[in-house]
């Protein structure tokens, strides 16, 4: 999940239109409202049960992995040990070998799966509902209002949870705003005095008490999982980490010890 700008933007606009191209926007409404696709999962009660959730997230491209390179067995693994979802990181210019590598997880795993592109389009939507994507994410600063509101809609109204991205409060007020009811909360660009779970928490200020929080980013550590939790957290997003790192945090998450709301 990454900041972006004008340019990404651009180029993400210009990969959808020649998938377009290729499967129109009726055939793809048609594939994703088909009675042969499985339910989407639903994410807001996995994120409300007791403890601190952890989603754990796999990007076949970053450069660090350092125990896991394979999907389907990272997949696998994780849910052995309590992942809540599973986020597919979609790369620029990679995404028909997104489209394989979820097609795999889906078939694998029954934990819920994230599809973690940059969505512009309503196309997009349709195409994550078409993989077995059970939730996406949403980006407020990618777009505005009428947009958010549009996309959220549309999500939700294919039985998907759309995660919506927020920096800061303004952002927060608008997913609010927008009908939000999981937000995922990006605070590893705050700089001032508090420390990075009390600015959290201010942004939760903006929320609705029933909206599911997500932490998106700074929670390495057992210990910061925990005081996460304590400012209100409901799960925290872990971008590619060793399976090690990432099993301490479910078992911290699942802790009695760690608070809930």
């Amino acid at each position: 999940m990454i900041m972006v700008d004008n340019n990404i933007l651009q180029g993400v606009v210009a990969e959808v239109a020649a998938r377009e191209s290729l499967v129109t926007f009726q055939d793809l409404k048609d594939k994703s409202r088909s009675s042969s696709l499985p339910a989407a999962r639903d994410i807001r009660s996995v994120f409300l049960s007791s403890g601190c959730s952890v989603v754990a997230a796999f990007d076949r491209f970053a450069s660090d992995w350092s125990d896991h390179k394979n999907p389907v067995d990272f997949a696998c693994r994780i849910e052995e040990f309590g992942v809540a979802m599973l986020s597919y990181t979609v790369r620029r210019g990679q995404f028909s070998t997104a489209v394989d590598d979820f097609h795999d997880i889906r078939l694998a795993v029954d934990m819920p799966l994230l599809l973690d592109d940059l969505i512009v389009d309503p196309y997009q939507i349709h195409e994550a509902r078409v993989l077995g994507a059970d939730a996406l994410a949403l980006a407020v600063w990618a777009m505005d209002q009428h947009k958010l509101e549009a996309l959220l809609d549309r999500t939700e109204s294919l039985g998907m949870t759309a995660l919506v991205e927020v920096r800061n409060p303004d952002e927060a007020s608008r997913a609010a705003d927008a009908g939000a009811t999981v937000v995922a909360i990006d605070v590893t660009g705050y700089r001032g005095p508090k420390t990075l779970p009390e600015a959290f928490a201010g942004v939760c200020q903006m929320l609705p008490g029933e909206t599911v929080r997500l932490v998106l980013g700074g929670c390495w550590t057992p210990k910061e999982l925990m005081s996460f939790a304590r400012h209100s957290a409901d799960a925290i997003y872990v971008p590619h980490n060793p399976l090690a790192a990432t099993r301490s945090l479910v078992g911290a998450g699942m802790h009695p010890a760690c608070p809930s709301r």
